[in-house]
């Protein structure tokens, strides 16, 4: 890997029981209104009564039983609800395809296929998109005040999420482990960067039409917490030339052919677009799930005793055959071995680079990435000079009250397995008194962290009740699970309706089905808001590397080796999930400048 960094300091709407079809002209409501005049601890305020029976916790629809059926249709999209007055102020721009309007899907179904069926695995084909489908678990629609709808966009962000870019090459790892087979060892993992680059070259075009106000992060932007492999995720993201090699400068294919090995352009994300980013398993402990010292020495020359080999850079000239069954040939690419029994060889050339990367020189590194702002990407001096990762940013979005708090769940932890999340107490403290703060400047709040709330370990409940707590949080955006996943977390029994929220996983951009997610925040004009989720494949266009990685996702996937469903069910995709402002925001939300909710646009 070659170091572009001057020493390391510096690298260069919503009925809960029943789902409805949003279309450009279609918009449906739920009914009912409530005056309510208090916060959270208020027992006068209109109260959510339904947590014993009405609402399932992880997301289920067709148990939320005490929710009136959905009664108003209102037209949204004529006038100025669905202004069309674009970037050029004139007639509409088109848009770039994402899942609402169509699909990359598998030509096979994306599950272990038949062995016969082998020369299918990996194709893709495109599909007739996905509605949004509407959502109100959390009862918000009994918050309304009736009033019509007067759409205003808050808030549009990109989240990525476990994108892994992996050293192949490195000693330290487990590549034949029985215990995590399907995160050991995968074939698309010398596409990481460029599935990465791929990410941000469509992010980059939906620009002309209206640029995202920042992307997300949500952790394991790295496999295992590499030096080469931070610095090639901060070279792709910064449109820096990319060398993928580490050790050797393996060239298994000669010059000009598809080989993922070699050095590349990153296009990189737009220097207008600001990112976060928050520390995830991966990125602190080693293959993210044990200490350091248990793997290889990631400098050494040795791969991990008994679990490990060097992975050679190798692509063969035909496509492999298993009993006589054989892959495609297309799209043309590195014809890789398939399993880790190809890997026998434990000596590896060394590097250097490729030392850990501790949490304070982690958190270094982004404080000195500039090419897109904020510097730090949400760390500052002060994390580094205290050695802790959890931050917080107002104002993330020029002219809107909205806030940016990001946790660290993944260093806390001191049990066996590294990769459980973990919260302690004073976090959980620092938290509570931020949220506090920021709803004294009546931001309005997005939380990040790696782990799902369910997954912090023995203080679980208590980070689900801090946010529950603050009626100011209207979304927790997560990573880890590699699917796609909504928890809607409903007010306490008794307390107001506003302070229910919605926590959103979304998938790995290395395994299938290699998806980010672009989330809304939109004000409805009555007392309510919606976040509208998004689910967007990469644009990758015939020829591009990244076409092999997602050949090779998917292939993985058929093989019955990879995560299965990562996409998650259809009512954790394109939604619209509805919930109610606190009463203390309803004054600001009114003297906001007027934007467009661009969600509305990705609608055919």
């Amino acid at each position: 890997m070659k170091d572009n960094y001057e020493g390391k300091n510096k690298h260069s709407l919503f009925n809960g029981q029943t789902t409805f079809s949003l279309s450009r002209r279609t918009f449906l409501t739920g009914a009912g209104s409530a005056v309510v005049l208090s916060a959270c601890e208020d027992s006068s305020s209109t109260l959510n009564n339904n947590n014993d029976a009405g609402v399932d916790i992880d997301g289920d629809l067709d148990v939320v039983n005490d929710i009136e059926d959905v009664q108003d249709v209102t037209d949204i999209t004529d006038g100025d609800l669905d202004a069309d007055a674009d970037a050029d102020g004139g007639e509409e721009i088109p848009r770039p395809p994402t899942t609402v309007s169509e699909m990359v899907v598998g030509v096979l179904e994306e599950v272990e296929q038949l062995e016969d069926l082998r020369h299918q695995y990996g194709k893709t084909q495109k599909v007739a998109g996905e509605p949004y489908l509407e959502r109100d678990d959390i009862n918000a629609s009994a918050k309304s005040d009736g009033s019509v709808y007067n759409l205003n966009s808050l808030a549009y962000f990109a989240q990525l999420t476990d994108v892994h870019i992996v050293d192949e090459e490195s000693p330290a790892r487990a590549i034949h482990s029985p215990f995590s087979a399907a995160s050991a060892w995968r074939p698309q993992e010398p596409y990481s960067p460029h599935l990465l680059d791929a990410a941000m070259k469509t992010i980059n075009s939906f620009i002309p039409a209206r640029a995202h106000d920042f992307v997300a992060f949500t952790g394991d932007i790295t496999d295992n917490h590499l030096f080469t492999e931070l610095n090639t995720f901060l070279n792709v993201v910064e449109g820096n030339l990319v060398d993928p090699d580490s050790g050797l400068d393996d060239d298994p294919l000669p010059p000009g052919e598809p080989d993922p090995h070699d050095p590349f352009q990153a296009q990189g994300l737009d220097s207008q677009i600001d990112w976060y980013s928050c520390l995830g398993n991966h990125d602190y402990w080693a293959l993210g799930s044990v200490s350091d010292s248990m793997i290889a020495n990631p400098t050494s020359d040795s791969a991990t005793i008994y679990l490990s080999d060097y992975v050679i850079p190798t692509c063969f000239e035909e496509p492999p055959c298993i009993d006589t069954w054989c892959y495609s040939d297309l799209p043309d690419r590195c014809n890789m071995p398939v399993n880790d029994d190809f890997y026998t060889e434990s000596y590896t050339p060394p590097d250097p680079n490729r030392e850990y990367v501790s949490l304070n020189d982690w958190m270094g590194y982004f404080v000195d990435s500039d090419v897109q702002m904020p510097a730090g990407h949400g760390y500052e001096q002060e994390n580094i000079d205290s050695s802790f990762s959890y931050w917080y940013k107002e104002n993330v979005v020029p002219n809107y009250p909205v806030s940016l708090v990001s946790l660290d769940t993944t260093t806390n932890n001191s049990g066996v397995n590294k990769a459980d999340g973990s919260i302690d107490s004073a976090q959980l403290s620092w938290l509570d008194e931020r949220l506090t703060y920021l709803e004294g400047n009546n931001q309005i709040i997005i939380i990040m962290s790696h782990h799902p709330s369910d997954e912090a370990g023995s203080n679980s409940e208590q980070l689900q009740a801090v946010l529950n707590s603050h009626p100011n949080v209207v979304l927790h955006i997560v990573g880890h699970g590699h699917k796609n996943k909504v928890y809607p977390r409903p007010a306490p029994e008794g307390e107001d309706i506003s302070c229910g929220y919605w926590e959103l996983q979304s998938p790995s951009l290395l395994d299938w089905p290699q998806q980010m997610r672009f989330l809304e925040i939109v004000d409805l004009g009555d007392g309510t808001g919606a976040v509208y989720t998004t689910m967007v494949d990469l644009d990758i266009q015939p020829g591009e590397l990244a076409e092999a990685g997602r050949f090779y996702g998917l292939l993985y996937v058929q093989e019955g080796a990879s995560y299965p469903n990562g996409r998650g069910a259809e009512m954790d995709r394109n939604t619209a999930l509805r919930f109610a402002w606190p009463d203390s925001l309803l004054s600001v939300l009114g003297n906001l400048p007027q934007r467009d909710v661009e969600s509305l646009h990705f609608l055919p």
